[in-house]
């Protein structure tokens, strides 16, 4: 059975005949397919049934669609309607969450290119990054490198020596970058999200600013050990918290959001205590540990039975060695 008519028959014994135009879902269904023109939103509805399996759409999209998607081959019929007109009320209320968290082998391979693809474009942005830089040009930097990759960025942070140690999420702007910048992105490319942050400092790094970052690697390593098939996020964020409280930071975890299960949103699922979700067999992980002062470790990983891949890695950067064995990012001096 083919991907497309696996998730169709997963989605058909979960909840019956549906329509759906959620664009998680709709990426989903279409493996990876149902780019749309506004990203983040979805043009398209996709109704199945046990008979029948359609994408409809807006006449004027005709051209892209024969010509790109190509939905036909994925056991799809692509009925357009008159852009003028409403959208057919065809969406149900279905839930397809839980289905969604579970990676089949062809999404395990396009995570694997779009993680290596976003990691690379990171490295080349950090080489572009001087001290007299805005928050705003690096932030160019970044997403214009993952765009050219085929990346759409709907997550892009920077903060640069006077705005990084204070904001979780710093939205860059006009400041000049100074002695230090903490870099994050979100970014997705074919549906998938993958996130990451790396931390660069002009000269040495202040030495608050190393003891952040090596607090935040060291949750950051530990939770990733952790995370295994059937492990729930509850337990999870339990080894979040203990960690936290061995670096000598117990109520940092309180102060931002830990990260959690991601695949076709950022975060498809957010890891707070005593939550019930369980890992399943193939899924994919992004945590972002961080700690007051600058320091924040976030990668995307695959976890399956046969371990923790981080997908984002960047072995041309400065890595840590941490408790839990795993190598995690370190301060680049540039």
């Amino acid at each position: 059975m083919d991907e497309a008519t696996r998730k169709r028959r997963a989605a058909l014994d979960a909840v019956g005949p549906f329509a759906t135009r959620d664009p998680a879902d709709v990426r989903w269904l279409l493996c990876g397919r149902g780019r749309p023109v506004s990203a983040g939103s979805s043009p398209y509805t996709v109704s199945v049934d046990e008979n029948h399996a359609q994408v409809l759409y807006q006449d004027i999209e005709a051209w892209r669609v024969v010509a790109e998607e190509r939905w036909e081959e994925l056991g799809y019929e692509a009925i357009p309607h008159p852009w003028f007109e409403p959208t057919p009320d065809l969406a149900t209320a279905c839930c397809l969450d839980e289905l969604r968290l579970a990676l089949g082998i062809e999404e395990l391979d396009r995570y694997r290119a779009a993680g290596s693809d976003a990691a690379d474009a990171a490295v080349e942005a950090l080489g572009a990054l001087r001290p007299e830089l805005s928050e705003l040009g690096a932030a160019g930097e970044l997403a214009g490198r993952l765009a050219a990759r085929g990346f759409t960025t709907p997550v892009v942070l920077v903060g640069g020596e006077r705005r990084a140690p204070d904001h979780r999420h710093p939205l860059p702007t006009g400041e000049r970058l100074g002695r230090f910048a903490l870099l994050a992105v979100t970014a997705e490319r074919e549906g998938l999200y993958v996130s990451l942050t790396r931390i660069v400092s002009f000269g040495p790094p202040p030495r608050e600013l190393e003891r952040a970052v090596r607090a935040a690697a060291e949750v950051d390593a530990a939770v990733l050990c952790a995370s295994r098939p059937g492990a729930t996020l509850g337990e999870l964020f339990d080894v979040l918290a203990r960690t936290y409280e061995k670096q000598g930071f117990p109520e940092e975890w309180r102060r931002h959001h830990q990260g959690g299960l991601t695949g076709y949103r950022g975060r498809e699922v957010f890891a707070v205590p005593e939550d019930p979700t369980r890992l399943p067999e193939a899924c994919a992980v992004a945590w972002n540990p961080s700690v007051t002062g600058g320091g924040k470790s976030e990668d995307t990983a695959l976890v399956t039975t046969a371990g923790v891949e981080v997908l984002t890695r960047t072995p041309s950067l400065p890595e840590l060695e941490t408790a839990a064995g795993l190598r995690r990012p370190a301060i680049v001096g540039l």
